[in-house]
């Protein structure tokens, strides 16, 4: 059912569909009938949030941009003129303190971005008309909480990427039917996963030595289980080290200051000290944002 209503977002999309009947159905019991695209009931979006986030499930399905100055404003960075084909979205997620739903909503669309699910997408253009415009895939998460879309096509998919997303899909059915501690596990791992990914970009060798991937550990600078979930995904939080210098930077025997000089724990014996080929005159590269983390490293998690 899932893949169906993400096809039938890329068929309908640049349609203008009025009123809510073609989106959700009648009522909360009368849904949009089977079709061509999908085997049951379903709806497109509830029409209620921004975020559409099916009850019980992990994933946002759709996401309808209002654009209005009483919400978030400019949400749509057009291609062309005719405002039909967007070049990215920039998602802004609930923010209300009263709002008991948002932090599920954010959770949903991380489970996007790390699992490369797409969703649908809808332009409110005024009460009761909106406009389809297909799909879009939810690419990174700014550091300001805007996670930002690109377009994301189907039919665009080559074979074997097309047989890697719908396996992708069959996955998160088995997901759903397993219970909610390893729902977290996975979602653990695969945060750790793309956690990785993102830190290659920036480097592909520990950050005290010259061993490479694939023998690299990502290493949280605030432990995983201390973090908020934007902080767990914040590339800023991270170091890629060797198994021996992660080791000893998580148990806290090394850490490092605001220039990214070594600091070694006096707790740390000499011989390990020697064995590991410690420095005191090692350094990493650190900017202000890292050391914002590396400060609670120091703090909490150091030897001293």
């Amino acid at each position: 059912m899932h893949k169906g209503i993400l096809k039938k977002f890329e068929y309908l999309k640049g349609q203008l569909i009025i009123g809510k009947k073609e989106i959700k159905g009648e009522n909360s019991t009368d849904r949009l009938p089977p079709d061509s695209f999908v085997p049951e009931k379903h709806i497109l979006h509830d029409l209620i949030r921004g975020f559409y986030k099916p009850a019980g499930k992990p994933y946002l399905l759709s996401y309808q941009a209002t654009e209005s100055e009483n919400n978030y404003g400019k949400q749509i960075i057009w291609k062309n003129e005719n405002n039909a084909e967007f070049i990215r979205i920039e998602m802004a997620p609930p923010n209300s303190p009263k709002d008991n739903r948002k932090k599920s909503d954010i959770d949903a669309a991380r489970y996007n971005l790390i699992n490369k699910i797409p969703i649908g997408i809808l332009r409110k253009v005024k009460k009761g008309h909106n406009i389809i415009l297909g799909l879009g895939r939810i690419t990174s998460e700014r550091e300001d909480g805007i996670f930002i879309i690109e377009p994301f096509s189907y039919n665009e998919l080559k074979k074997e990427n097309l047989k890697r997303f719908e396996e992708i899909l069959e996955e998160l059915d088995e997901v759903e039917a397993i219970n909610t501690s390893v729902l977290r596990e996975v979602f653990q791992r695969q945060g750790q996963q793309q956690f990785k990914r993102t830190l290659l970009e920036r480097s592909n060798k520990c950050a005290l030595c010259e061993i490479e991937e694939p023998f690299l550990i990502a290493s949280h600078i605030k432990p995983w289980n201390k973090c908020t979930d934007e902080e767990r995904l914040n590339s800023n939080n991270g170091l890629l080290l060797c198994p021996n210098h992660d080791i000893l930077f998580d148990r806290g025997y090394i850490t490092f200051n605001e220039h990214g000089l070594i600091k070694i724990s006096p707790k740390m014996p000499e011989i390990i000290k020697h064995q590991m080929g410690l420095k005191e005159s090692a350094t990493i590269s650190i900017n202000l944002k890292m050391n914002e983390y590396m400060k609670w490293h120091r703090l909490y998690q150091f030897k001293k």
